[in-house]
């Protein structure tokens, strides 16, 4: 009899445990995960306003370019979305255990990837520049080549630290984990330059005036894939119908206002960033 009332018990909590683990069994709501963290396209604040929306379990709110995109596919879905705040190094294992149910957090679909996670068609396109101090040796750069012997930092586990090796003789520095950390890392002189893209480098310079962006021209500057400076939504590899239809919904929203809610997102960021 104890037997049986163990294993009734036992069978309770793991039917309460994988419903806890699976936000998606209500039909009503989507779980995005992102960093809240890498404006323009993530962050997070303490007040209210008509784009932003509450991170769960936390008083700030979330909000940038990524939170239009995942708003318009919620909105496409007929469901509400439910915003839950992950570390980037633990976005694709949070998607995978059920935790949330895609990622919109301006990530490049990667070959690596590809292989724990589905990706969309890309939603926004860039291109890749270097952030350096305005009273650095390399304000006058004008091509990778510059940047020879150069103290050069990137964000983990993303193809932003692999192409820092493009610089002939460059001081690879050990990856960080955000890019509050490079910013601090690059003005506190740590660091002689970052890597970013361009709109996450409008974002930065601007909150800090100390810092100017390098621009390269033609073959000037790094050599990346088409995939390498698109970012995509991130789902489960079993989510096939779901991925069709955030493929539609993607599809239907022109290059034209896509820019428009990236200008956006850079006006109405915070002045600083934590």
């Amino acid at each position: 009899m104890k037997r049986l009332l163990f294993l009734v018990s036992l069978s309770l909590v793991l039917l309460v445990s994988a419903c806890s683990n699976t936000p998606n069994n209500s039909d009503d709501v989507i779980v995005v995960g992102l960093e809240c963290d890498y404006a323009p396209f993530n962050w997070s604040q303490v007040g209210a306003s008509e784009t932003a929306i509450q991170i769960q379990d936390n008083v700030a709110y979330c909000d940038g370019y990524d939170i239009t995109i995942a708003s318009a596919i919620a909105n496409g879905l007929d469901k509400e979305l439910i915003v839950k705040q992950i570390a980037w190094e633990g976005l694709e294992a949070a998607l995978n255990s059920n935790e949330i149910d895609m990622i919109v957090a301006g990530m490049t679909d990667t070959e690596e990837r590809r292989e724990q996670v589905a990706f969309s068609i890309p939603y926004y396109a860039s291109d890749m520049v270097l952030i350096v101090r305005a009273d650095s040796m390399y304000v006058d750069a004008t091509s990778l080549s510059d940047f020879s012997g150069a103290k050069v930092v990137a964000q983990r586990s993303t193809f932003h630290d692999d192409i820092i090796d493009q610089i002939d003789q460059v001081i690879h520095q050990t990856p960080l984990s955000s890019f509050p950390l490079l910013t601090n890392s690059v003005v506190s002189k740590e660091a002689d330059a970052m890597v970013s893209e361009r709109p996450v480098a409008i974002s930065i310079v601007a909150n800090n005036p100390e810092l100017i962006i390098i621009d390269f021209e033609g073959e000037a500057g790094f050599v990346t894939d088409e995939e390498d400076t698109t970012v995509s939504v991130a789902l489960r590899q079993s989510d096939t119908e779901l991925l069709n239809q955030i493929n539609e919904i993607l599809a239907s929203i022109s290059t034209e206002t896509r820019n428009i809610w990236m200008n956006e997102a850079l006006m109405r960021q915070p002045e600083a960033q934590d």
